[in-house]
């Protein structure tokens, strides 16, 4: 008797694991399958073609890029329309040692916010290693 109650038991918790784990998998498909998280609309990659540079950005204008799994990300392109903070002023940039990062879309980005981009993990390292030299950076989408 005392086994078949403990057989019966152990049926009904793998009955409840499986029923358990298949309510997370559907409550993770219908997420991922109904779209972007709260408060993000659609993407928008506002583009043009500038001769001689190639394709920019919109000056100011807010881009948004996801794959509809991973990441949503919402940037403002600079004046100059790339994906990064503005320029140093030019009185800075002339008493400071700026570092240029120049690429495709390794450089541009798109997937990554601002704060963690590749001229700012630069800057912040130069910071901590270098402390008396004044290190600007940029990042140029070269196409």
């Amino acid at each position: 008797m005392l086994v078949r109650v403990a057989r019966l038991a152990g049926w009904n918790a793998a009955l409840i694991l499986a029923g358990l784990a298949l309510i997370a998998i559907a409550g993770e498909a219908w997420l991922r399958l109904t779209g972007p998280p709260f408060g993000w609309s659609e993407r928008s990659l506002p583009s043009r073609f500038a001769p001689g540079a190639g394709v920019l950005w919109q000056p100011h204008a807010e881009v948004r890029h996801t794959n509809d799994l991973d990441y949503w990300t919402t940037q403002r392109a600079n004046s100059l329309g790339f994906l990064d903070r503005e320029p140093p002023d030019p009185a800075r940039a002339a008493a400071s040692c700026h570092v240029a990062v120049f690429g495709d879309s390794f450089v541009d980005a798109l997937e990554v916010p601002i704060a963690d981009k590749l001229q700012v993990r630069i800057e912040a390292l130069a910071a901590a290693s270098l402390p008396r030299l004044d290190v600007t950076a940029s990042a140029w989408l070269v196409t």
